[in-house]
């Protein structure tokens, strides 16, 4: 790890030579950078600890002695230790994911959103929102009544499950009782969000506008989701979700109705359980990233919206598409693709005009270890003439990463590959490039699982 000598030193500062050799020691233990960010996230709550993580990314003059000036950033955030301590710098501020360099934050999108929620849960469990200026400053909507205090309340429910039958009990309850307030607990933010979800009118969106953050745990996602149809779909997305400078994360949901309303919504990452239908998306012109996995058995209904977002570089577009005119992706700015073809033709993908990367799974026959029907949904083979294309896209010039348990068709494309082609297998990936300086390159991205 470049500046591991001044890592320790910045964090032995902190918390002591021994406890701080101990604490890095385990995160570079770790078999890569999701896991180590994942054994962050688990440790208890340490302030000393989570400020000294900080510094090592904010003080210039630490970051230096640790190999972290603006040069070295990115090639720094390779290790898996740097990775672990910005999870928990997150903690002590979260707009230090903000920081980031641009390419940094680009390639490492999947991580820092691990994060992002990270630190939102930490905050919630500790009582408090996270470090972050565009945290409301106050616990109540702009514009909205003072909640009435004191005696005017009466006992609110403590639980999820008691909002229900405590609603009925208390027909015409005013939705400022469950207004936000400092130092509340996550257990009751989430009492507040099925309240206020259930009350279903413009005050309670009112009060509901006091919760807004920038990203939300996933237990609280789901109660928004339960609650975005109780009200206008389009003031509710506006008020509820605010566009983050990566990915604004929706969890999974049903459909997508609403999300127009978002101003400025660069990038977005959702799961659909229904039959998902991406024509909402046609509003979101500023979109950059997009990040759908199509959960449902239904499918997707189409892609076409897709071509009328003119900034569109990155698109993960996964689960089940059969169904689709995926034709349609040729009219799109697309350079970073990750696809499920779901054993449809992927010819239209040498027509793709910006294609730079492409991580493909093309489909699953029965002698494929990643073959699985027992969810209803059996799954197709790879399209006969998928060989072929992706030899014309390397042909092209386009990296192209594929799924080795899809050995059906993998196992004759890598036997297919010309000479000048490198492959390189990493994590369950094959990669295939004819860029020899980058071979190094492409293997820790598929280590780290950040491609396309």
């Amino acid at each position: 790890m470049p500046g591991s000598t001044g890592v320790l030193a910045v964090v032995a500062d902190a918390i002591g030579a021994a406890r701080a050799e101990q604490v890095l020691t385990r995160f570079d233990r770790y078999s890569n950078q999701p896991n180590a960010i994942t054994g962050a996230v688990r440790l208890p709550s340490d302030p000393a600890l989570e400020r000294a993580a900080l510094r090592v990314f904010d003080d210039p003059d630490l970051g230096a002695l640790a190999g972290l000036d603006a040069s070295s950033l990115a090639e720094a955030l390779d290790a898996r230790t740097l990775w672990a301590l910005l999870a928990l710098a997150a903690r002590a501020d979260v707009t230090v994911l903000d920081r980031l360099p641009a390419d940094t934050a680009e390639r490492g999108a999947p991580k820092i959103a691990t994060i992002r929620r990270a630190a939102a849960k930490h905050a919630a469990a500790l009582g408090s929102a996270p470090a972050s200026p565009a945290a409301p400053a106050s616990a109540e909507a702009p514009g909205s009544s003072p909640a009435p205090a004191g005696n005017d309340v009466p006992a609110l429910p403590e639980k999820v499950a008691q909002v229900a039958s405590w609603l009925a009990a208390h027909p015409g309850a005013d939705p400022r009782w469950f207004a936000a307030r400092p130092g509340q607990r996550a257990a009751e933010r989430r009492v507040a969000f099925r309240a206020l979800g259930s009350i279903g009118t413009p005050a309670a969106l009112d009060v509901l506008a006091g919760y807004a953050r920038d990203g939300y745990p996933d237990v609280e996602l789901a109660e928004l989701h339960r609650a975005w149809g109780r009200f206008d779909r389009r003031a509710f997305a506006a008020t509820m979700f605010r566009p983050e400078d990566t990915m604004l994360q929706l969890g999974a949901c049903s459909t997508l109705e609403g999300i127009g309303a978002v101003q400025g919504l660069t990038g977005l990452g959702v799961i659909l359980t229904e039959r998902a239908d991406l024509a909402p998306l046609a509003e979101c012109t500023a979109l950059r990233r997009l990040h759908v996995n199509v959960a449902g058995a239904a499918g997707v209904t189409g892609v076409e919206a897709l071509s009328q977002l003119p900034g569109l570089t990155e698109l993960h577009l996964l689960g089940t598409t059969r169904g689709a005119d995926l034709t349609a992706l040729r009219d799109t700015a697309v350079e970073r693709l990750s696809l499920s073809l779901d054993g449809a033709d992927g010819a239209f993908l040498t027509r793709l005009p910006h294609l730079r990367s492409l991580k493909l799974s093309g489909g699953s026959a029965p002698e494929d270890s990643g073959y699985d029907s027992e969810d209803g949904t059996v799954p197709l083979p790879a399209h006969p003439g998928l060989v072929d294309v992706v030899l014309r896209l390397l042909a092209d010039g386009v990296q192209v990463v594929v799924l080795r348990h899809e050995r059906s068709w993998v196992s004759r494309l890598t036997a297919a590959v010309p000479s000048d082609v490198y492959v390189v297998e990493r994590s369950g990936y094959v990669g295939l490039t004819r860029d020899g300086s980058d071979v190094e390159g492409l293997g820790r991205r598929l280590f780290s699982n950040v491609v396309p």
